[in-house]
């Protein structure tokens, strides 16, 4: 049991490693060496758990999405109009976009390779299907559930691109959704007066997750000159 519970951790170390790298460097950039810096552990650990690049790959994308799937499972729904949900499930995503390592990094392989040679679903197809299912009722509700995952995705890289620090808040990003909701609401609402029913800034604190120390990550993995 406790070689199990050690291989489990190891395994764990380097997904999270990965994740970091990617997160900073992109897939291309993220090196074995980096990653394993990254986690902590040997060259001949990572290629015990993960024998090629693209399986540890696969693992980081898998994690983000059941992460992703976790967090959006968890928006109260009981008693809240689908709308509000709907709102509250972007900023539940906003807060995993701010704070997590591994849904960051499934965010840009998301980017990076739009299909992945393994036909495995990203997280963001997962967000779709389940804002599009809260927009039901409203207009085109896949087309505006696809657009509010681009912009809300789009307006991650830009932030990140002003502020490039490993452990930085997901304020300003939630600050940001805000205002792209106030601007949405009274399009998509049969009674613009009703507007006032909804809270653009999200009706729950989604955004409650311990930022990532920088001392996490190691030196080698700060941002810095891409490796």
């Amino acid at each position: 049991m406790a070689q199990q519970e050690r291989a489990e951790r190891t395994r764990r170390a380097l997904i999270n490693g990965a994740a970091k790298a990617i997160d900073l460097y992109g897939c291309e950039g993220a090196s074995l060496a980096v990653i394993c810096t990254a986690a902590g552990v040997t060259k001949g650990a990572l290629m015990y758990h993960f024998p090629a690049k693209d399986d540890l790959i696969r693992a980081v994308r898998t994690e983000a999405r059941q992460v992703i799937t976790g967090a959006l499972g968890v928006v109260p729904t009981s008693g809240i109009r689908p709308l509000q949900t709907a709102v509250d499930m972007t900023h539940a995503v906003a807060g995993r976009l701010g704070h997590d390592p591994v849904v960051r990094a499934g965010a840009r392989l998301t980017r990076e390779f739009v299909h992945y040679p393994d036909g495995s679903v990203s997280w963001s197809d997962a967000v779709r299907e389940e804002l599009a299912g809260a927009l039901i009722g409203a207009p085109d509700p896949r087309g505006t559930a696809a657009r509010l995952v681009y912009s809300l995705v789009g307006m991650d890289v830009c932030l990140r691109g002003e502020e490039r620090r490993p452990g930085r808040s997901c304020g300003p990003l939630r600050g940001h959704l805000t205002r792209l909701w106030q601007l949405i609401l009274p399009g998509i609402l049969a009674a613009p007066q009703a507007v006032a029913l909804y809270r653009a800034e999200g009706s729950s604190p989604y955004c409650a997750f311990a930022a990532v120390p920088d001392s996490v990550y190691p030196e080698s993995v700060h941002p810095g000159p891409r490796i």
